[in-house]
């Protein structure tokens, strides 16, 4: 056991500037280093491009029944924000501990560390097991190789906790995120003579017109179990468009991103196929009427899964019973949560801090939560003895 304090990591993790765009090499190595000291094994996983890295650390037994505590290393820029203080240096004062990361969960992959730790190896009938991933921020492509060594190479862990900032309060839901790029191609002519050309933006129009009424229907129809929610009910829309060169040219392209918030399994294959079904027998057929070669590709950026309610689940009961409170709560932003469930994994979300701090300047995890995750793992760790 090292003489280092949970606050210690957490300083030495904020200075990382681990924004999604930067290679995460130099924060991975300092936790696998650190890992190694307190006597865990280490598994790496390099991404494609061989600039990030994702860590899966297990500590104690290799048997099943092990608790997986899982957080991402990146964080979100500082670029346009203004800070009081340096945001890549923590910094405390006011019963704060301030910086990039402090909540949005550099706090909780601290808190797991020290834990780590704090451990007596030799006591432990059950392993902890610590998922440290990169591009959570932005495509969520850092989960995806642990929980596929999960899945295939670790005994079964009973339960997975990830502690995005939730105050510690139960999530047992949340809504996914699916994010499509449409590209419409047509063919360019000029404004007077309009039927010389095919007008990529009037068809992407027609797309984007049915995306308003899918939206609608999902809001007359709220799912099954969705009370939980803010907003009961999945939801799509149109967030990025661009297309055209010229007000006097009929436009030979049109990109736009449709973003869905699918609530429960099959939302996202349901927008989609009534999207190619709108194309195929409406939108296409009068593109091509005076452009043979017109076409519109549907591409998937990202998809991340919902997390669905299992009351039942061992997630939510060891969490419960260690809280000593019955409340669930459901939430309409992503997590990684879902990835670890579609893996058949037990999982909630269950972190230190608030989410409203988290992507703002002056970003910060009060002292008071801080501790207060620090007691729920050292209870949690106890329950592998």
């Amino acid at each position: 056991m090292q003489s280092i304090t949970s606050v210690d990591i957490l300083d030495k993790l904020v200075g990382f500037e681990s924004v999604s765009h930067n290679s995460n090499l130099d924060i991975a190595d300092y936790i696998a280093r650190l890992a190694q000291a307190f006597g865990g094994r280490i598994e790496r996983f390099r991404s494609p491009d061989g600039e990030k890295e994702a860590l899966l650390l297990a500590f104690g037994p290799d048997v099943p029944g092990g608790i997986v505590l899982s957080g991402h290393m990146d964080v979100v820029p500082v670029s346009n924000q203004k800070w009081t203080s340096d945001p890549f240096r923590l910094r405390q004062a006011d019963g704060r501990l301030y910086g990039r990361g402090a909540v949005d969960m550099k706090g909780f992959l601290a808190l797991g560390l020290s834990c780590a730790n704090a451990l007596d190896l030799s006591r432990l009938s059950r392993p902890l097991y610590l998922a440290f991933s990169y591009d959570e921020e932005v495509t969520c492509a850092g989960v995806k190789p642990i929980v596929a060594h999960l899945k295939a190479h670790v005994p079964p862990p009973s339960c997975v906790i990830v502690g995005e900032p939730t105050e510690m309060r139960i999530v047992g839901a949340h809504k996914g995120a699916v994010d499509w790029r449409i590209e419409v191609r047509g063919k360019a002519a000029h404004s007077s003579l309009p039927h010389l050309g095919s007008n990529a933006i009037h068809a992407a129009a027609r797309i984007v017109q049915l995306v308003d009424q899918i939206a609608e229907e999902f809001s007359r129809s709220p799912a099954p179990g969705s009370e939980l929610f803010d907003v009961p009910f999945a939801t799509v829309s149109v967030g990025l468009i661009n297309g055209g060169s010229a007000p006097n040219v009929i436009p030979s392209t049109c990109e736009f991103h449709i973003e869905a918030r699918p609530l429960q399994a099959g939302d996202d294959a349901y927008i989609l196929d009534r999207l190619k079904r709108l194309v195929e027998q409406d939108v296409l057929p009068r593109l091509r009427k005076t452009a043979a070669d017109a076409d519109v590709v549907i591409t998937e950026v990202d998809s991340i899964p919902p997390l669905l309610r299992h009351a039942s689940s061992n997630a939510e009961l060891l969490v419960k019973g260690l809280i000593g409170s019955g409340d669930v709560e459901a939430v309409s932003y992503a997590t990684e949560a879902g990835f670890f469930q579609s893996a058949g994994l037990p999982t909630v979300v269950f972190g230190p801090g608030s989410i409203f701090q988290a992507h703002q300047p002056d970003e910060y995890i009060s002292l008071n939560q801080f501790e207060a995750g620090e007691r729920f793992l050292g209870q949690l760790v106890r329950t592998l003895c």
